[in-house]
């Protein structure tokens, strides 16, 4: 596995910023799932993918307009990389905010040439990216996709771009980033829901429970806490 100096890093270089900073105002007053933002996207290509399709993909994360977006390419080969480098100076050419998305790929892009399955895991799993294209053979995909676990969103095959994501593919596009895939997941139904424990113990069980309050009391110094367990355990 190494870095690549190659001609694609010499080329190269979802979260709307109004919307985070509205949320970050609010924070602590409503309910706030995250602040992500600028958006990324990783792709990972073998021989079997098309480098008119990845080098698409990355100017279409490319031209988000930050200018903080980051886009990845891990791919097996450093003729690959070369290939897609071409690609990207050709379409380049054809998108009308090709200034914008120059400075990303000039400033925001990483080249990575991996060699095995394992070393494509490592690497994805590190950066836990917020998009995460797999341009591969299935079974190669069927493998990442089960050791793949930071990712914010998996899309597989060449006809699943990461714009499918962003306007109609769904299941949600409000995804985690800056590496914080690996501890959180995109936006759910579940988080706009307020949940409540319910708890009931019962004679037994409360004398069941008052040993081990009574120990976790003595280390902290609240015997207070452990005398109002330890009076209905007797």
């Amino acid at each position: 596995m190494r870095f690549t100096a190659s001609a694609a890093s010499r080329i190269f270089g979802p979260g709307n910023a109004y919307v985070c900073e509205a949320k970050r105002q609010v924070f602590g007053t409503v309910g706030v799932d995250s602040l992500p933002g600028p958006s990324e996207v990783m792709i990972v290509a073998d021989e079997s993918a098309r480098a008119d399709y990845v080098a698409a993909d990355l100017l279409a994360q490319a031209e988000h307009g930050s200018g903080r977006e980051k886009v990845y390419l891990v791919a097996t080969s450093q003729a690959f990389i070369d290939e897609v480098a071409a690609e990207v100076k050709t379409q380049l050419k054809l998108i009308t905010r090709s200034e914008k998305t120059q400075a990303v790929l000039t400033h925001g892009f990483a080249a990575i040439e991996a060699s095995t399955l394992a070393q494509i895991v490592e690497i994805a799993n590190y950066v836990a990216p917020e998009h995460l294209e797999l341009m591969v053979k299935d079974a190669s995909a069927k493998k990442l996709t089960k050791e793949i676990t930071t990712a914010g969103s998996i899309l597989i095959g060449e006809n699943t771009p990461t714009a499918l994501g962003d306007f109609t593919a769904g299941p949600s596009h409000v995804l985690p980033t800056g590496r914080t895939g690996r501890f959180f997941s995109g936006l759910r139904v579940m988080d706009f829901m307020r949940r409540t424990s319910i708890v009931k113990y019962g004679p037994a069980s409360v004398k069941k429970g008052n040993e081990v309050v009574a120990a976790f009391a003595a280390m902290e110094k609240l015997d207070a806490h452990g005398r109002s367990v330890a009076l209905r355990a007797r």
